[in-house]
């Protein structure tokens, strides 16, 4: 859906990742995350600003959030403008546009405005997201998005939320076969393990049944499906063995077996995270490769996350 801007030449990819490594040197350090962790709410979103986090807006440095907002944003838009291949980089954007399409429906199935939900930095723009879904028009949207607003039948928020998961991989797919990637073929395939095990894994301590953990499974990783539903009701101590799986079998058991320990969903989550930035990273580090790229994105998506935990600890 992204264009690219008029006139603009191709950037090469010794110079997106030249630009890349430079903004490397502006994601916090760990003596920032030190201070950061023992200074109050407003010393800690003093100490942000003062980085240089949120670009310095005006009207910003003084909300955690506006500040987290903007800066991911323009990460975000940065990637779209520094990109030699837009239509890999915008595989990591989904994810925005999924949040949208979800806030959206919700507000047209409740009657609620929900534009304060909505962020910029996805493959559609937010207010053509908005039109599109306000009007039932949804041919300017990717098609799996389309297909999934058109059905319009769904018994619950969960099973459209679930919908549109599926929608971003099914998307993923289709221009991963018109245009190859070995590198992220991998990555994705791995992201859809993942996130399937952590499925699982909230699945079990909400004690679902195997029909509502189905609904909620992601196609196309190398974990086998019954594989999920027959972890359901094991020992924790079970659940390394049982879900460890598929290509990426390795780094599942190492998160399985924290997750055992701490019993911590969000702290497998955040593993899971690093598993899938060091694929990136041990993927294809060289200057012609889009690897640097998307892990520099992902690393910042990370970061933000990790903000907004930091600071929803400070209220």
């Amino acid at each position: 859906m992204r264009k690219g801007f008029a006139g603009m030449a191709q950037v090469s990819y010794p110079f997106a990742v030249g630009r890349i490594k430079v903004l490397e040197t502006r994601l916090l350090d760990s003596g920032k995350w030190a201070r950061l962790r023992e200074a109050n709410r407003e010393d800690a979103v003093r100490l942000l600003a003062e980085s240089g986090y949120g670009g310095g807006k005006p009207g910003v440095k003084t909300d955690a959030d506006a500040l987290i907002r903007t800066e991911t944003e323009e990460t975000r838009r940065v990637i779209a403008e520094l990109s030699p291949e837009p239509a890999w980089t915008d595989l990591f954007l989904l994810p925005t546009d999924a949040h949208n399409i979800k806030a959206l429906y919700k507000g047209k199935v409740l009657g609620q405005d929900v534009s304060h939900l909505l962020v910029e930095g996805g493959t559609i723009p937010a207010e053509l997201l908005r039109i599109c879904i306000e009007n039932g028009e949804y041919s300017m949207l990717p098609a799996a998005f389309g297909a999934v607003l058109e059905k319009g039948d769904y018994p619950d928020l969960l099973h459209f939320s679930a919908a549109v998961d599926r929608a971003v991989f099914e998307h993923i797919r289709t221009v991963l076969k018109k245009k190859k990637n070995p590198l992220l073929s991998r990555y994705f395939s791995a992201q859809v393990d993942f996130t399937n095990v952590l499925s699982a894994l909230r699945a079990a301590s909400l004690r679902w049944d195997g029909g509502k953990l189905e609904a909620v499974l992601l196609p196309g990783g190398t974990i086998p499906e019954e594989t999920f539903p027959a972890a359901l009701g094991i020992q924790p101590a079970m659940l390394p063995e049982a879900l460890a799986k598929g290509e990426f079998s390795s780094a599942i058991g190492r998160v399985l077996g924290e997750y055992v320990q701490a019993g911590d969903i969000t702290q497998a989550e955040q593993r899971f995270t690093e598993e899938r930035i060091a694929l990136l990273k041990d993927g294809d580090d060289s200057t012609f490769s889009i690897g640097p790229i998307a892990c520099y994105l992902m690393q910042r998506e990370t970061e933000a996350r990790e903000l907004r935990v930091l600071f929803a600890q400070k209220l």
